[in-house]
């Protein structure tokens, strides 16, 4: 009882920020700490003293921690797969039936991330650290159900269209390959600006764009390598 009226008086000496503005203070702050910092070493006082709201706030527009984390990880990973099954509707339906390349696959796989960063409203390396972390830091039992039910899609959806491309594939490998391909991107977007770094001027100052189709062209090798011959024959 005596911690229950604590936490009752805490809310009425400090009312929470109710208007879309805190919201929108706390949402960026949440950004830009979980990709710095990473979900689980985030508090809620360094939420609030980076965004400048009471605890009250947070608690009133997102209910908890795991609730913020979970608006964050659907306002950055839904918009990106919903895109990836936008453009990959497109593209099927200009095919007029026919098997799409490998390189329409991964643009309509990988452009939308690339998309994403011009819209957001952090850094490129701060966005790249995010998405990294959403897609990784998360088991999917934590994962907010929207963003699964997506998720699902895009594993049913395009590995098909790999099936068609790659017909020797059969749906274990053509999942597996995108599983790898998957990595690929999540390697990229974490640990590009750490490559730069170290490489110094070796590497230059490549655009997104450039770095995409590097990307492309690597995965690609890798869809389209001979069958894999494994001894259980499982694949």
């Amino acid at each position: 009882m005596i911690v229950c009226f604590k936490r009752t008086y805490d809310y009425l000496v400090t009312p929470p920020q109710q208007d879309d503005s805190a919201k929108s203070l706390i949402l960026e702050a949440a950004q830009r700490l979980f990709a710095c910092e990473g979900f689980e070493k985030v508090s809620l006082r360094m939420l609030t003293q980076e965004a400048g709201v009471n605890l009250a706030s947070v608690n009133y527009h997102f209910r908890s921690k795991q609730g913020l984390i979970d608006a964050v990880i659907s306002g950055y990973v839904n918009p990106v797969n919903e895109a990836r099954l936008a453009r990959l509707d497109a593209a099927e339906s200009e095919s007029s039936g026919n098997a799409l390349s490998l390189d329409a696959i991964l643009d309509c796989f990988m452009r939308p991330v690339l998309e994403a960063v011009h819209e957001s409203q952090i850094s490129e390396q701060l966005f790249f650290q995010l998405m990294g972390r959403c897609m990784t830091n998360q088991s999917l039992k934590t994962m907010p159900a929207a963003v699964l039910e997506l998720f699902r899609e895009v594993v049913v959806r395009f590995p098909l269209a790999l099936r068609r491309a790659l017909p020797d594939l059969s749906e274990k490998e053509s999942l597996w390959r995108l599983h790898f391909t998957v990595g690929v991107l999540i390697h990229v977007l974490i640990h590009t600006e750490g490559l730069l770094q170290l490489a110094g001027d070796r590497l230059g100052k490549p655009s997104l764009d450039n770095i995409l189709t590097m990307v492309k062209d690597y995965c690609q090798a890798g869809l389209a390598a001979p069958k894999t011959k494994l001894e259980t024959n499982d694949v």
